[in-house]
């Protein structure tokens, strides 16, 4: 009876005592998100290259994550400053940051894509309208005759090897943008 008691009194101890998340610590699935958030805005504030147009700019999406999660940035602070003291907590949360980062990559080079074609079938349609009606002006200035047949049939082919020039030009700018936009493994 005295060693079930002491086992039930240790484990006690040991449970009560384990260390946890202070409540004062933003919760891991929430610090996750927050997380992930800063990253977004932390890349895009990268790409601003006017220090003070960067600032300004940082400081208004930050404001708008913390209201987006309630809290305020002496929370966040405090929070991520226990988050950084204690790895174990932090690294599931950035190896899930990670995936939905590429996730996220992924998604947008499929939305480029998209409109790549999209945008390369618009000008392709503009390039074939523009051989077809200089096509038609080129029959309606045709005479009767057999030469200026020949002449009219030779200046549709140059022009129909311009737009298959320029369709192909575009063709190839359009593979480029989707070949750039290819993702390259993470490690």
């Amino acid at each position: 009876m005295k060693r079930l008691i002491w086992v039930l009194m240790t484990a006690t101890l040991w449970f009560g005592c384990k260390p946890g998340i202070p409540d004062d610590i933003i919760k891991p699935d929430k610090m996750e998100k927050i997380l992930f958030d800063m990253h977004i805005v932390d890349g895009y504030i990268a790409n601003i290259y006017v220090v003070d147009s960067a600032k300004k700019v940082a400081a208004a999406y930050y404001k708008g994550i913390y209201k987006k999660f309630g809290i305020d940035s002496a929370e966040y602070n405090k929070s991520l400053l226990w988050y950084n003291t204690n790895p174990k907590e932090l690294e599931p949360m950035y190896k899930n940051i990670q995936k939905s980062l590429i996730q996220q990559k992924k998604a947008v080079e499929i939305a480029d894509k998209m409109i790549q074609k999209k945008k390369f079938k618009a000008d392709s349609l503009v390039i074939a309208k523009k051989f077809k009606a200089d096509s038609l002006a080129i029959r309606k200035k045709m005479k009767p005759d057999s030469l200026s047949k020949v002449k009219a049939t030779a200046e549709i082919a140059k022009k129909k090897k311009q737009a298959d020039s320029l369709i192909n030009i575009k063709k190839t700018g359009a593979m480029e943008m989707v070949s750039a936009t290819t993702p390259t493994p993470v490690q």
